[in-house]
């Protein structure tokens, strides 16, 4: 009878041994593990670096500066230039002196837009 309850004792100890470990193991993996990779990964600095600061800078003056496009005269025929640029980003083969005086006129003095369909809707016109 002695030795039916040390082996019942025994199995009992294993069995609440094994049940205490496997209840110690499901915590342990809820529990975040944190490694060199992930660290960094959740940091934030408190203030952005220069660099950033002027991305941010130069990101902040392009949103607010409006673009201008201007269509005038350039060597005879129409140019279109971004924002008084010295050289057009495009030229139209239309001879200005092939058009109305009124329109010579105007494009001496350069007709500036801010709207890019508008923009689109005087370049149809001249090249109609």
């Amino acid at each position: 009878m002695k030795k039916s309850w040390i082996v019942l004792l025994s199995t009992a100890v294993i069995i609440i041994g094994m049940l205490i470990w496997g209840v110690s193991q499901t915590k342990t993996n809820e529990i975040p593990q944190l490694t060199s990779s992930n660290i960094f990964n959740n940091s934030t600095s408190n203030e952005p670096s220069s660099q950033e600061n002027s991305e941010i800078t130069t990101m902040a003056s392009k949103s607010s500066a409006v673009t201008t496009y201007t269509v005038k005269e350039y060597e005879g025929h129409i140019g279109v230039f971004y924002n008084n640029e010295d050289t057009p980003y495009q030229e139209i083969d239309v001879e200005v002196s092939s058009l109305p005086k009124a329109d010579q006129t105007l494009l001496k003095d350069g007709i500036r837009v801010t709207d890019v369909d508008r923009l689109n809707s005087i370049i149809e016109d001249y090249e109609s």
